[in-house]
């Protein structure tokens, strides 16, 4: 003969939805993790967004002077500004939805949740302890019989009262577990609809500019052929021809529009002790022979009026080549 109490068949439902309980949680501190990582993960690539687009920024500023470049940066870099912008809300919708939602979840209702089912075991196991007493009663002793069956009667109510307690706290939670959780992923996918449907957005619009664009960049390869195929062979008539110091005629154009007659690198000789020689660039321009150390140096006037001198070759120097000016007055 066994015994075999009916609360025993109705113990292992119970059991089962713990261990669910138990697993659950276990997923969603998992999934809540991984959340935060990915969040994480993405303020780090939207700080190197902003970073790459002041990077585009700078260039087109540094390309002003060249519209076609300055106007697609300035395009390129305000769309990339708003793609950032709409990761940003991404994200945000992705701590609020799924992090903090499901956290909260597992901080309040589930972790609730065990607390009332410390107390169930607690009372469980009387009510277990009491059935061992009641069953090992024996029948030849009626006064330990009756308090063995009083001390049952007494914990089953407990127990059953707790039980019906308990198990509604149960389907609260696995509803609520089914809300959270499905709660949680539509308002994320929500977000990553309208985050996509706005990137399509502002590229469809940017769309007919960069078709422009593209329609212009293959011209500017076609114009770019044509302009290295000139190059090539202005280079190879160039290396046709012999050139020498003794040959050589120096072109100047008295009539140059901004002034410049004639320009180019001579060495200058100090007017220090050591009559040292230095490379500079001049020009002649407005009637003045001017030189820089570097192309935006202010220009250093050597002769104010050229027209008032005379040039003649030094003979007396060691090098070669030397000429000098002779003015009025120096």
């Amino acid at each position: 003969m066994c015994q075999f109490p009916a609360e025993v068949l109705r113990m292992a439902t119970i059991d089962e939805v713990e261990t669910d309980v138990v697993e659950i949680e276990a997923k969603l501190d998992k999934l809540v993790k991984l959340c935060s990582g990915m969040i994480e993960a993405g303020k780090v690539y939207i700080t190197t967004n902003k970073h790459f687009v002041s990077g585009v920024r700078d260039l087109s500023q540094q390309c002003k002077k060249d519209e076609m470049i300055s106007e697609c940066l300035d395009k390129f870099g305000d769309s990339l500004q708003e793609m950032i912008n709409y990761h940003m809300i991404l994200f945000d919708q992705a701590q609020r939805s799924v992090r903090q939602q499901l956290h909260n979840f597992v901080k309040d209702d589930v972790r609730k949740f065990k607390e009332t089912k410390k107390q169930f075991d607690k009372v469980r196991e009387d009510m277990e302890i009491s059935l061992v007493k009641n069953a090992q009663a024996p029948r030849h002793k009626p006064h330990e019989v009756e308090e063995a069956t009083g001390t049952l009667t007494i914990t089953r109510k407990c127990f059953r009262h707790l039980a019906l307690d308990y198990v509604l706290q149960i389907n609260v939670l696995q509803a609520k577990k089914k809300f959270e959780i499905l709660d949680a992923m539509l308002s994320f996918m929500h977000a990553q609809y309208t985050f996509f449907q706005q990137g399509y957005s502002l590229l469809h619009e940017l769309d007919p500019y960069m078709k422009k664009l593209a329609t212009e960049l293959d011209q500017l390869v076609i114009d770019s052929a044509v302009e290295k195929r000139e190059m090539e062979h202005k280079h190879a008539l160039i290396q046709q021809r012999d050139f020498s110091y003794d040959d050589s005629k120096v072109e100047f154009n008295v009539d140059a529009p901004n002034g410049v007659v004639m320009e180019g690198y001579l060495f200058k000789r100090a007017s220090n002790a050591f009559k040292t020689w230095n490379r500079r660039w001049f020009s002649i321009q407005n009637s003045q022979l001017v030189y820089q150390k570097k192309l935006k140096d202010v220009l250093t006037v050597v002769v104010e009026d050229l027209r008032l001198c005379t040039v003649k070759p030094c003979e007396d120097i060691e090098r070669r080549f030397c000429f000098e000016v002779v003015s009025p007055t120096k």
